[in-house]
């Protein structure tokens, strides 16, 4: 079942201790940020944690990419920085490198800005990416389920897999493999999937 796609469940602790093996690294190495940017939507829980860790300011900007699992969109900005970056020293950051458009858009935009410096930082790096970021904590070439998107995840899960002809019993049982549980699948099919099951 879904044999194209290979996942990697990622657990809220794993997930937490990655990122403050990041932010440790930073530390120790004396990397010198005075801003995070967060790249919406993927950085916004990294970008969070990381300003705690680091004791910096956060500010977010947005990049629209995916559609669905396998497909991605055009990249734009559609969320713009509501601060001055001219001279500051930035850490950006996202979830993953995937494919890496997302970062060298996001580059482009900052550059503009006229910023000191720009350390870029990802929880994931995918080897297929155009773009490898300064700083990552694991290579995968797995699709990442984040402990922050079990909605989405579930969703687009699911409306594949039904496409497939699976039955909601074999999805259900493919999903709780992946380390749903019972009451996040039950949330999403009682709200975003009630017609298909």
């Amino acid at each position: 079942m879904d044999m194209e796609i290979s996942y990697l469940p990622l657990s809220w602790n794993k997930y937490l201790n990655q990122i403050r093996a990041l932010a440790e690294d930073i530390l120790i190495k004396k990397h010198q940020i005075n801003l995070i940017v967060a790249i919406s939507r993927g950085g916004l829980t990294l970008g969070h944690i990381l300003s705690d860790h680091l004791r910096i300011p956060i500010w977010t900007i947005a990049i629209q990419s995916y559609t669905d699992i396998q497909t991605q969109g055009e990249f734009k900005i559609t969320g713009k920085l509501q601060t001055s970056i001219k001279n500051k020293h930035i850490l950006l950051a996202d979830d993953v490198a995937d494919s890496g458009q997302t970062f060298v858009r996001a580059l482009l935009y900052l550059k503009r800005s006229q910023p000191a410096s720009i350390t870029t930082l990802a929880v994931f790096y995918k080897p297929r990416s155009i773009f490898k970021p300064d700083l990552f904590a694991e290579k995968t070439t797995k699709w990442i389920l984040f402990p922050y998107e079990n909605t989405e995840m579930i969703k687009q899960i699911s409306t594949r897999l039904l496409k497939e002809g699976k039955s909601i019993l074999q999805i259900r049982t493919f999903l709780k493999s992946l380390k749903f549980k019972d009451a996040q699948i039950d949330f999403v099919y009682r709200y975003y999937l009630p017609k298909e099951v």
